[in-house]
């Protein structure tokens, strides 16, 4: 049984019936199949008792109201007919709710998304808990799907045009207190006393009519005119319609279909009676759901799944040891060094700044502060709770205060001897149990434990710049790391917020090992008759957030260069630094975005996008004129394989040497700490959509006319040659769920 059903037949609730989900999967309640079909039984027997007053929906689940429909029902969708199927067999089940003669209220007591938000919205009140991980929305676009039963036709109806756009198209969740102002909730209760808060609510349906009239009065009452306008006239939501389109082209490109598919369907029924905008909603959910991008979205969203399951150690039975003290400290007081005491600081950890020099110490803080303002500017926190969060960073040019420190993050510069005497010097302040861990992007962990009498402690723990926006952290265990220290570590990422991902000590690790091989492409094509502008602009239509050029300033050209260079020497070859590359990094003025001058001129007002540095124009020409190169052109085409051919031949060699184990992982690693797309699903998933046969012919091709960079990796193809894919049955995640 999937619900429990009460009626009450006596007493002041008397004619109150509640339908409590409780399905069989312990932690969750989700609209699948089965679950529908018995919603479906409970519901019609339910609609002819005319005892019933009220029906009151809740949840017997910690924190979870209804967390959607069975997403691995979607994902086995394969035709439109199917779709249609499954999307209307949910909209007749919550509609025969609407139609219900009695009203209904929703107490949402957690996660309300998606099909459980669609429910939410066919009652007539609902209510929800003040607690954090009280969230409410409609996702689906996030799984490159439109909401099916019945969101895109009640959202609007219920919160306006603009609110419903909004919410369907960024696919975000909203918290009890922003879903309470746009009118999508009607009252918030405190969590510690549901009960109670409930009951009144019951109350107050049951006997005070006046009181039912004016919640649903209060929804439209409270508009200014401007969005009456907006949402109440042909003229006005032509407007927003349009601004929508605008602002999502800007932002995706149009690379993703369920968005453009949500807007179009929204337009079609905004106005509509209900009957036929249901059918439409129908329509254009089946179009969405049988698309390769919302089957690479919904293998993304399982692999996230697993991920946040992972321990960092084969034996599961392994639990981490939690930092008790939760005293923390960074060596290292840059940018980097700054933005992870911000980190630290956000997730209420103590946390000392030591640097050799206060006024690095201050530049620590200074980023730190400057995270909070941006957070403040999103109005995600107030200025109340800077001050405590700020509070919680100490600056130091000494280790007073180091021998209570649960674990420390070096942040210095990276360089490893430098790296390995800082380490060495702070372990003898430190307290046996201390885990230290270093933030290097490329350098050995297993050599920098050398310096340390506790190697057992030392791991890498690589985050990605900025901190406040790049979800990934690499995990680097070295060769004497223990699997204690591996779990506490993941164990500890995670409480950042953050999501930790295991991979083998080798240069590079995983990412920058992925990604320089298609900056040092970018720089090739370069060399060769192409031009950074048009580089650029090719791989960002690709997909990936930014060009390789843009890029490179953005971290750096120095800094680029220095990690190239750390690769040229591991691995050979493979990894030979581009010459002009080489000759644009060692021409000191050209930086990048920290000092100006790059690949591009950069702007100190923000609203000046950056243009491109003619200067490099002379050491170009001069570096093609010195080495005779004879310009050619490139198509996009041509650039965009090129460039991502060389990340996806490195990718799977990572695979090949154990870097990484499965190839879901490493496509997630992929999406947070480069960008790559997610509507193509990853690296290894764009491999098994291309063909591998394909995307092997393509790479000989390659190797032939631009060297043996491009040689295919063994593993590439053995796969080619037993007809197997990287997303073989075996490794699959969704297999698991």
């Amino acid at each position: 049984m999937n619900f429990i059903l009460d009626i009450v037949t006596k007493g002041d609730n008397q004619g109150v019936a509640t339908l409590t989900f409780n399905h069989s999967n312990p932690k969750i309640n989700k609209l699948d199949s089965a679950s529908l079909s018995e919603l479906k039984d409970a519901i019609a027997d339910l609609s002819t008792n005319k005892d019933i007053k009220l029906l009151v929906f809740d949840s017997s689940k910690k924190n979870v109201f209804i967390a959607g429909a069975d997403i691995n029902e979607i994902q086995g969708i394969s035709t439109k007919e199917e779709a249609a199927d499954k999307a209307r067999e949910g909209q007749l089940i919550i509609n025969e709710i609407a139609l219900l003669s009695f009203p209904t209220l929703a107490v949402i007591n957690g996660a309300c998304v998606g099909g459980g938000c669609e429910l939410a919205l066919a009652c007539t009140y609902r209510m929800a808990s003040d607690h954090p991980k009280t969230v409410i929305g409609l996702p689906e676009v996030k799984l490159g799907i439109i909401p099916g039963f019945g969101g895109c036709v009640r959202m609007p109806r219920l919160v306006g045009l603009q609110n419903a756009l909004q919410l369907i198209l960024s696919g975000k969740l909203i918290v009890a207190k922003k879903a309470l102002r746009m009118h999508l909730i009607d009252q918030i209760y405190n969590h510690d006393f549901q009960k109670d808060d409930v009951q009144k609510m019951i109350t107050k349906l049951l006997h005070g009519r006046s009181f039912a009239k004016s919640l649903i009065k209060n929804r439209t009452d409270k508009k200014s005119l401007i969005n009456r306008f907006l949402d109440d006239t042909k003229l006005g939501n032509k407007f927003v319609f349009k601004m929508a389109l605008k602002n999502l082209l800007k932002k995706t490109k149009g690379q993703y279909p369920a968005p453009l598919q949500a807007i179009k369907t929204i337009r079609k029924i905004h106005g509509i009676a209900i009957d036929k905008a249901l059918e439409i909603e129908i329509d254009g959910f089946s179009k969405v759901a049988i698309t390769k991008e919302s089957k690479n979205l919904i293998q993304l969203f399982f692999t996230s799944e697993l991920i946040s399951k992972e321990t960092g150690a084969e034996d599961k039975k392994l639990t981490p040891i939690p930092l008790n003290n939760k005293q923390t400290a960074v060596l290292g007081a840059g940018v980097m060094g700054g933005g992870i005491g911000w980190l630290f600081s956000k997730n209420d950890y103590s946390i000392r700044l030591k640097d050799i020099e206060w006024s690095a110490v201050n530049k620590g803080y200074q980023t730190a502060s400057d995270y909070y303002i941006q957070m403040k500017r999103y109005r995600k926190i107030n200025q109340t709770q800077i001050r405590n969060k700020m509070n919680h960073i100490a600056g130091c040019v000494n280790y007073n205060g180091f021998k209570n420190i649960d674990l420390i993050c070096e942040a210095v510069v990276e360089k490893i001897e430098i790296k390995k005497a800082v380490l060495a010097e702070a372990e003898s302040y430190l307290p046996e149990h201390c885990i230290m861990t270093s933030n290097t992007s490329s350098l050995s962990i297993t050599e920098m434990a050398t310096a340390l009498k506790r190697p057992k402690n030392f791991i890498g723990m690589h985050f990605f710049n900025p901190v406040n926006k790049m979800p990934l952290v690499e995990i680097i265990p070295g060769k004497k790391t223990s699997t204690q220290t591996i779990v506490n570590t993941v164990s500890f990422v995670k409480s950042l917020g953050k999501t930790p991902i295991v991979v083998a000590d080798c240069a590079g690790f995983l990412v920058n090992r992925v990604l320089m091989p298609m900056l040092n492409e970018a720089a090739l094509i370069l060399q060769e008759g192409g031009n950074v502008v048009d580089i650029d602009k090719a791989v960002k239509s690709f997909g990936m957030p930014m060009g390789p050029f843009i890029l490179s300033d953005e971290v750096g050209i120095d800094i680029g260069f220095h990690v190239a260079s750390i690769l040229e020497e591991a691995y050979g070859e493979r990894m030979e630094i581009a010459g002009i590359f080489r000759s644009i990094a060692e021409t000191t003025q050209f930086v990048g975005k920290k000092t100006g001058s790059g690949f591009y001129l950069h702007f100190s007002d923000s609203k000046s996008a950056p243009i491109y540095n003619e200067a490099l124009n002379s050491i170009i020409q001069a570096y093609r004129a010195e080495n005779k190169i004879d310009a050619v052109s490139f198509s996009k085409t041509l650039i965009q394989q090129r460039c991502i051919y060389r990340m996806l031949n490195e990718a799977v060699m990572c695979l090949q040497e154990k870097v990484i184990n499965d190839p879901a992982y490493l496509d997630m690693a992929m999406l947070m700490g480069l960008g790559f797309p997610a509507f193509e699903g990853g690296l290894l998933k764009y491999a098994d959509n291309q063909g591998l046969k394909s995307v092997c012919a393509k790479l000989e091709m390659f190797s032939e006319k631009y060297g043996s960079r491009f040689k295919p990796a063994q593993l590439l193809v053995d796969k080619v040659a037993s007809n197997t894919t990287f997303y073989e049955e075996k490794l699959c995640p969704t297999k698991t769920q």
